[in-house]
């Protein structure tokens, strides 16, 4: 049975359930791993005056979450995956990936593709547009939370290098220090106003398809194997 999700609480215990599903080594446990932490920090600014509007926030947040949870479905189901999406669960039992490629693949999936056709979908919904009241300045302060926690995030995948090998992989190092989900969400708010623009034209459907398989293309070169074969 599908879980009905109507409060960010909710979004975490879906989380948390996903976690609790996947066994050690699963490609899509470890970007639900860092997923779930960044929601715990946007979930713990609620009720604090951070945001402007904290119902919208929350309300995006479980909109944003469900294009996930889609995937999670899906595959299950046995059913096509986002195409954004496919390559993160096609290799997610690779043990020649490692954590950080797994956890950047996902926030490539989630982010470049999602999370502006999130913006679109809750404007819609709410009889708004992102221009409206605090739309803008609560998805930006939404970044600066996640620039609060993306140092910790890095330091957690380098130590896992650290302990796994004497001399860390250069091309992990490099993947792990130069993905940014700040910059990465302010491409998606640049997008999304493209999106909104053009909503009801049938160019919108061709990008959203267009942008899905760029994505997964990416999400792809992500995930190429860079660890030794198990022996």
């Amino acid at each position: 049975m599908i879980e009905v999700i109507d409060t960010i609480d909710d979004v975490i215990d879906r989380m948390q359930s996903i976690a609790d599903s996947t066994g050690p080594g699963d490609g899509v446990g470890f970007f639900n791993a860092v997923y779930q932490l960044t929601t715990e920090a946007v979930r713990d600014r609620l009720g604090t005056g951070f945001f402007t509007d904290e119902g919208f926030v929350e309300r995006f947040d479980i909109a944003f979450a469900n294009f996930y949870f889609a995937a999670i479905d899906a595959d299950a189901a046995g059913q096509p995956v986002d195409a954004a999406w496919r390559p993160l669960f096609a290799r997610r039992s690779d043990r020649r990936v490692h954590a950080a490629q797994f956890a950047v693949a996902g926030m490539n999936a989630h982010i470049d593709h999602d999370l502006e056709l999130a913006v679109v979908e809750i404007c819609a919904a709410e009889h708004t547009h992102p221009l409206a009241g605090s739309i803008r300045a609560d998805y930006f302060r939404i970044n600066d939370v996640l620039v609060e926690v993306e140092p910790g995030l890095r330091q957690s995948l380098l130590g896992d290098l650290k302990r796994r090998f004497a001399q860390p992989l250069e091309p992990l190092l490099h993947l792990i220090g130069s993905f940014s989900i700040g910059r990465a969400r302010q491409a998606a708010w640049v997008q999304a106003q493209v999106l909104w623009e053009l909503r009801g034209n049938p160019l919108f459907d061709e990008i959203v398809a267009v942008s899905a398989s760029t994505v997964g293309m990416t999400t792809q070169h992500l995930l190429t194997p860079l660890l030794p074969s198990d022996p």
